[in-house]
């Protein structure tokens, strides 16, 4: 089915009027639906709750930053409120903030000075979790439709559909029926051809559970006060980079978006050393005309051999949990991973 998603887009108003109205035709061509409130600005708390319930139906929100602060209520904006808001309700969220040579030519009658410090710190916060920079306002409507392309792959959400697109109550109960009989037959085709499965060679085993055991936090010394996130997951979920032999720079966005808070450069070497310790990856150091040597990192032929296993480890692993969940006691036993 083509799905569409809802697009909440914030900022403030009057400064941005041609940088909003670029971004909602981008969303537009996409085919999402893109919801703004526009010149609406909330001044009591029934319009505040009409602005959440909105924020509540969207799918992603999207921040565009200026230099304006914006109209505040209690000492806070409303822009700043709803991006809160937003990330409170783990909404994934993408903010877009003026870049640092755009800012210091940017018209004097759209800056709020008397706000600066309150902007400032509105941008730190922005800062801890995914952002990109832009220029003027084709520039902000080509990173919006990138960044929202990335979301809805990597974190994929309900959407909306057209109604005569659904199937109907008695087509559902069909394909239930029929979900059920092919679990059946897949448990019983997985019986009779046991050894068609996939063999993980024990050595690969023996890193993939140290992985799974280790972590960013026990790599960096810290303490796991918020739970910890284990370096396998990491690895996995850096498939699609890893694979372009990215750099530090590169990297940074995506470790950001993973433990949601911003590293340092040699705490984010440190965490891929451990790759490299394990020979996953290659680490090379290079200049390039940067003030610093950046390194970057490729897969080795270990490292490529690694994601399979580890891939086909987690599945068997998430289908052992649902079977197990779905055991009646009088059913057979959930069958053991297996290297």
């Amino acid at each position: 089915m083509d799905v569409k998603y809802q697009v909440f887009v914030s900022s403030t108003y009057a400064d941005l009027i041609d940088e909003r109205r670029s971004v909602i035709e981008s969303i537009l061509n996409m085919g999402h639906i893109p919801v703004g409130m526009e010149a609406f600005q909330a001044s009591d708390d029934s319009q505040w709750d009409y602005i959440k319930r909105r924020i509540d139906d969207s799918d992603y929100y999207v921040l565009i930053v200026a230099e304006r602060y914006g109209s505040e209520l209690k000492g806070k904006s409303y822009t700043q409120m709803e991006y809160e808001y937003a990330v409170c309700q783990n909404v994934p969220t993408a903010a877009f903030l003026l870049e640092s040579m755009a800012r210091k030519i940017w018209p004097a009658e759209k800056v709020e000075f008397e706000k600066k410090a309150k902007l400032e710190r509105f941008r730190r916060l922005c800062e801890k979790k995914l952002v990109k920079y832009w220029r003027n306002k084709d520039d902000l409507a080509g990173k919006v439709a990138m960044a929202l392309n990335e979301l809805t792959r990597q974190k994929p959400r309900t959407g909306w559909v057209r109604a005569d697109n659904l199937p109907s109550a008695q087509v559902l109960a069909e394909l239930a029926l029929l979900s059920e009989e092919k679990r059946s037959l897949q448990q019983q085709v997985e019986r009779l051809t046991g050894e068609d499965v996939l063999t993980i060679p024990g050595d690969y085993m023996w890193r993939i559970r140290r992985l799974e055991e280790e972590s960013i936090e026990s790599v960096l010394a810290w303490k796991e006060d918020q739970g910890t996130k284990p370096l396998l997951d990491l690895f996995l979920e850096l498939d699609f980079v890893l694979v372009r032999s990215p750099d530090t720079d590169d990297l940074k966005e995506h470790f950001r978006d993973f433990v949601n808070y911003e590293l340092e450069v040699c705490e984010l070497e440190s965490v891929m050393n451990e790759y490299v310790k394990h020979g996953l990856l290659d680490a090379n150091t290079i200049f390039n005309g940067h003030a610093e040597p950046v390194s970057t990192y490729h897969l080795t032929d270990r490292g490529k051999q690694f994601l399979m296993y580890a891939t086909e480890w987690r599945s068997r692993k998430s289908a052992a949990k649902r079977q197990e969940h779905s055991t009646t006691p009088d059913s057979d036993p959930p069958a053991q991973i297996q290297p």
